[in-house]
């Protein structure tokens, strides 16, 4: 083995002449640390010897560690330089590359090891590294628009993409604001089952008692304890654990507070600076791609529904008709389709303006939710006139349930300026398949109905019930 003697002078030489740590040790134990190595790491030999070196040693590089020690002192050729990250006695981390040779001490051979900083390279390295995942991530959630159906599904795609872009973030939310709370809308590393009813006030959010009200700035906090006990959660693994540390990002859109993105840690510290940095560009790309998919959102729904009273426009149900019309005659299915025509609209805009008109037409599409079940469909066709499709009940037990309808309309009439108005219509149905199999067709003996029902309600007669035990001719009247 061709290595240099050692002597218990030259120990004071390392001390004195070389400013770098510096460590001589074997397989079983620590023989020398200079006064560099103390100061940095805070350990003398004896500490060392107690605790062991391994114990220092990020786990990742241990393995390595211990074979080129064990190489080089059995006279292998092993690798004489290599990077170590290493704790310090005050927790801090330290990265090293170190360069190692085999030396001789009272005839015993051991690895004397010099230890050179490179904190920032690979800070910067890290910094890269984060960098280039972030994009990535990013990507993926630019992707997502386009592939995701819908906006519940972005949110997951963002959430896992800040947990894997910084480092140490084991759990995550996205709370959006429903009123004066928050509720996640997604989650990662939380029991589904203790999330899901799961909501926070406003002030209790973490990024609130960090910021203050406005909530406009990102908050990284070290450790919750300084806002009280631990927050307990539930996690996947079945375990109950706590949240320590946390990075809590506001969302805003157009200008208004929309929501929260956290990444937490269970353990203290676990973010640094750089960290702020990565989930400032997340929280900018997670609100531009909100803005996008809510606009995307915002025009597929406009292409479907009435902006006034959320119901299906003309175009879309015109569409859906055929679908519905394709089914109905391969499996010998029937329905009903029924023309709505608001009574005294016009009027209403003429005494209290456009505005009532508007109040109106939105109360009858809101009061038809006790009107249409599940399988049915109500579309505004245009200006104060809808047309619904009904399924699975004869045309009698229709007439009932619309002319009840119709009753409760006009014993509870909204109010508007302090002045009560009631919303009433007439009506006219049709019968898929008996009657005509068309849109057109069944369209127009349902207008006609609702035209003559027009009339019999300008003549007083509110319902058809009413009007038929009247025994009233009307076929040649006019309104």
């Amino acid at each position: 083995m061709n290595a240099s003697h050692l002597i218990d002078a030259d120990f004071d030489v390392f001390n004195r002449l070389i400013a770098m740590p510096t460590l001589i040790l074997n397989a079983q134990k620590v023989l020398f640390v200079n006064e560099g190595f103390r100061q940095i790491f805070g350990y003398d030999v004896h500490a060392l010897n107690q605790k062991s070196i391994l114990s220092l040693i990020n786990p990742i590089y241990v393995d390595a560690f211990e074979t080129t020690i064990n190489r080089a002192l059995s006279g292998e050729t092993y690798v004489d330089q290599g990077e170590l990250c290493v704790r310090t006695k005050e927790q801090n981390i330290y990265w090293v590359e170190h360069k190692s040779r085999v030396v001789m001490f009272n005839g015993v051979p051991h690895v004397l090891m010099h230890l050179f900083e490179i904190n920032e390279k690979k800070r910067v390295e890290s910094h890269l590294s984060r960098l280039l995942k972030l994009r990535e991530s990013m990507l993926e959630v630019t992707q997502s628009i386009v592939r995701t159906e819908g906006i519940h599904e972005l949110y997951k795609v963002i959430l896992r993409s800040a947990i894997n872009a910084i480092d140490h973030a084991s759990l995550g939310t996205i709370m959006l604001l429903e009123g004066d709370y928050l509720r996640p809308v997604a989650q990662i590393g939380f029991e589904e089952q203790g999330i899901e009813d799961f909501k926070v006030p406003f002030k209790e959010l973490f990024l609130y008692k960090a910021i203050g009200k406005k909530v406009d700035q990102i908050a990284k906090i070290n450790d919750l304890k300084e806002f009280g006990d631990y927050h307990r959660i539930n996690t996947t693994s079945g375990k109950d654990d706590f949240i320590r540390s946390t990075i809590s990002a506001p969302i805003y859109i157009k200008g208004r507070f929309f929501g929260v993105v956290n990444v937490d840690s269970t353990c203290i510290n676990a973010f640094d600076d750089d960290d702020v940095k990565l989930m400032a560009f997340v929280r900018n790309n997670v609100e531009i791609a909100l803005t996008n998919q809510l606009l995307y959102e915002e025009k597929a729904f406009l292409s479907r529904f009435d902006s006034l009273t959320s119901l299906y426009n003309r175009h879309y149900f015109d569409e859906v008709f055929e679908s519905i019309k394709e089914r109905a005659e391969r499996y010998n299915e029937t329905f009903k389709l029924v023309v709505f025509d608001l009574n005294d609209l016009k009027q209403t805009n003429d005494a209290y303006g456009h505005m009532a008109g508007d109040v109106l037409l939105k109360h009858f599409a809101s009061s038809c939710k006790n009107l249409i079940r599940k399988s049915d469909i109500l579309a505004r066709y245009g200006g104060d006139e809808f047309v619904g499709i009904f399924y699975n009940c004869s045309q009698e037990k229709l007439r009932k349930r619309i002319d009840g309808h119709l009753k409760h309309l006009s014993e509870n009439p909204i109010s508007y300026r302090n002045k009560p108005i009631i919303c009433s219509y007439s009506y006219g149905i049709a019968l898929f398949g008996e009657e005509g199999s068309t849109l057109n067709e069944l369209f127009k003996i349902a207008d006609d109905r609702m035209y003559e029902n027009k009339i019999r309600y300008k003549l007083g007669f509110d319902f058809i019930e009413t009007f038929e035990s009247q025994k009233i001719n009307i076929a040649n009247r006019t309104v």
